[in-house]
């Protein structure tokens, strides 16, 4: 029996080697023919970009508030006036009045000296000057109260036109004598250097008084009244 068994083995052998090689075979060519395994591709490190920061307003400065301005309380009462100067050059402004002669609007001639042993307002002005168009009716105001007491007012227009100067001494009702200084001689005379300016000449013909401002009703009674006493 031994013979046998050991053919049978002999003769299995060869196919256990054949399929043993075919095995060998397949093996070596599956894995030729099976793919390589691919690396995965890692993700580039890329750098985290920083955060942005918000824009931040910009704080605009409230305005603080503003007062209104009110307007400054008006006054009713008329504004007082403003003197004008006048250029001329300087000369005596006391002591014995300066004669001359002047042409009043009437066409009469009048000198100073004439009106000697009386009290003389004389009063120079200008049609243009506004002082001097605010005293003119408190003028003619003392005039018709004093002209039965020895005083004369007199009127010399200066830098002015004779038409300017009688429309306006007209219109305002004047009726003491007043003439137009053509040449500007007389105000230099008495060195007059604003308007309007008034002289208060007393009976001897002497300057008693200088005025260089405007004049109203209650101070050109105080300063006649003074004149006056002096005679008594």
């Amino acid at each position: 029996m031994r013979p046998l068994m050991d053919y049978n083995l002999v003769m299995k052998t060869p196919a256990l080697i054949f399929m043993a090689v075919i095995a060998l075979v397949a093996t070596a060519c599956g894995q030729a023919t099976s793919p390589s395994p691919t690396a995965t591709p890692r993700p580039a490190n890329t750098a985290t970009p920083e955060p942005t920061p918000a824009p931040t307003a910009t704080a605009v400065p409230t305005p603080l508030p503003t007062a209104t301005p009110q307007p400054a309380p008006t006054s009713t009462a008329p504004p007082a006036p403003t003197p004008i100067k006048v250029q001329t050059r300087a000369t005596k402004e006391s002591g014995k009045a300066y004669d001359f002669e002047i042409e009043t609007f009437d066409g009469e001639m009048l000198r100073l000296s004439d009106l000697e042993g009386k009290v003389v307002v004389l009063n120079f002005w200008a049609s243009w000057c506004p002082p001097c168009r605010w005293e003119m009716p408190f003028f003619e105001e003392m005039h018709q109260e004093y002209k039965d007491q020895g005083v004369v007012f007199l009127g010399v227009a200066i830098s002015d036109t004779l038409e300017n100067a009688r429309g306006f001494a007209e219109s305002t009702g004047v009726t003491y004598p007043i003439g137009l200084d053509t040449t500007n001689e007389i105000s230099r005379n008495y060195n007059v250097v604003s308007l309007p300016t008034t002289f208060f000449i007393g009976r001897e013909g002497n300057v008693e008084r200088r005025l260089t401002s405007a004049a109203n009703e209650g101070v050109l009674k105080v300063f006649l009244r003074g004149q006056l006493r002096s005679r008594n």
